[in-house]
């Protein structure tokens, strides 16, 4: 199920995934938005299987159905959050609007829980445009005190060089 398998590059998993969507991948969609969260994330490498359904929706427009499907489950899970986020709506067009809810989403849902994993997928999806969401550099700024993971992701995505202690 890894996406871009050099060797059989999901093939297998691929093909079943196509039987399942038909001509026009409807079931696969809505069977992507009615995902259990606590079913999907006790499967062993989730993720990867996760990825590839998403990348294979034949029409864009389900990209976005099922990722505005998602939204309201956000907040059950952090981790699966924080993989759609920075593995499919970063890819998103910037002046989308789901985009832009799911920053909103992920953007409270680090003011509550301040997860390392999370702020540093924003900060990188956001880009420069992190600057605009000062609660969430606040909490960026404070890791990067003693995280050079952070230093770096900070730098790299928002020019700021964050002195340490």
């Amino acid at each position: 199920m890894t996406p871009y398998c050099t060797t059989c590059g999901a093939l297998e998993y691929r093909t079943k995934l196509k039987e399942l969507a038909g001509p026009l991948g409807g079931p696969l969609a809505n069977a992507l938005e009615n995902l259990d969260l606590k079913e999907l994330t006790s499967i062993p490498k989730w993720q990867d299987g996760l990825s590839v359904a998403v990348i294979d929706l034949p029409i864009s427009a389900q990209v976005e159905g099922v990722l505005r499907a998602w939204l309201p489950k956000a907040p059950e899970d952090i981790r699966f959050t924080d993989y759609v986020l920075f593995k499919l709506v970063k890819y998103l067009p910037r002046q989308s609007q789901i985009r832009k809810k799911w920053i909103d989403t992920c953007t409270a849902m680090v003011i509550d829980a301040k997860d390392f994993s999370l702020v540093e997928s924003l900060i990188l999806v956001l880009g420069q445009d992190a600057k605009s969401y000062p609660e969430l550099m606040a909490i960026a700024t404070d890791f990067a005190r003693t995280s050079e993971q952070m230093r770096r992701v900070l730098l790299n995505a928002c020019n700021l060089n964050v002195k340490t202690p």
